[in-house]
């Protein structure tokens, strides 16, 4: 009995050293597998983004005039409805910051005063706008997107200069800056708004026109509202 006891007593000890060396490891794992379980929480709607290259279709109604610069109001510009239709191509950066890159046949129309004349002019062309975008939201909810960028417009139709032109001829080939605000949908759908103002004089007037000095530049803007829907949408940063 006496070298039960005995031995007994020495391996305490050795139970206590294994109890002290199982729990820390028994108390790590619960620890990781808390923390996963946290971070899965933490990160369930942030971790599917759109895919690093998407695109689709944008199809919006405008309305547009001209900026006029003149020393008397002899000319006004009042806007009239179009339409644009094209696509996109975005190239995502980062979870908040995008490039999107856009091809848009324009269809615009204004009316144009001079003096007491009103000329209805209308233009067809395309833009290839570049916008910077910073996007806010997740899958569940949706995103947002703000930006903007430079653009050019290429003009391959219009009565520009043809009404009048004893006294105007307007080339409508331009370049300027845009603005866009976007809201999309977890399907796709997004719901568009933008602003396009040219930073390009597009005016050349007839050297004999008395009135020619009157007017020191005219550049067109246009507001646009639609819809767009992008296709491959999104996927897993685990992927």
């Amino acid at each position: 009995m006496k070298y039960k006891f005995t031995i007994l007593a020495l391996l305490m000890p050795l139970l206590g050293m294994a109890q002290v060396n199982v729990s820390p490891l028994a108390i790590g794992a619960q620890q990781l597998k808390a923390w996963d379980t946290e971070i899965n929480l933490d990160t369930i709607d942030q971790e599917k983004l759109p895919q690093r290259v998407t695109g689709g279709l944008i199809a919006t109604a405008n309305i547009s005039n001209f900026i006029i610069r003149q020393n008397q109001n002899w000319f006004s510009s009042y806007m009239k409805v179009g339409a644009d239709l094209g696509g996109f191509v975005d190239f995502t950066v980062t979870k908040h910051f995008a490039i999107q890159g856009r091809l848009m046949l324009t269809a615009e129309q204004n009316r144009f005063a001079d003096t007491d004349a009103q000329n209805l002019l209308w233009a067809f062309g395309f833009d290839i706008p570049v916008m910077f975008l910073a996007r806010f939201g997740n899958l569940q909810k949706g995103y947002l997107s703000v930006g903007g960028g430079p653009f050019t417009h290429f003009n391959y139709a219009s009565n520009i200069g043809k009404k009048g032109a004893e006294v105007y001829s307007l080339s409508n080939n331009h370049s300027g800056i845009g603005a866009t605000l976007t809201y999309e949908f977890p399907i796709g759908i997004q719901v568009v708004a933008n602003y396009f103002v040219s930073l390009t004089d597009i005016i050349s007037f007839h050297k004999k026109n008395a009135a020619a000095g009157n007017v020191q530049g005219i550049y067109p803007q246009r507001v646009e509202l639609g819809i767009a829907y992008r296709w491959q949408n999104y996927h897993t940063i685990a992927k």
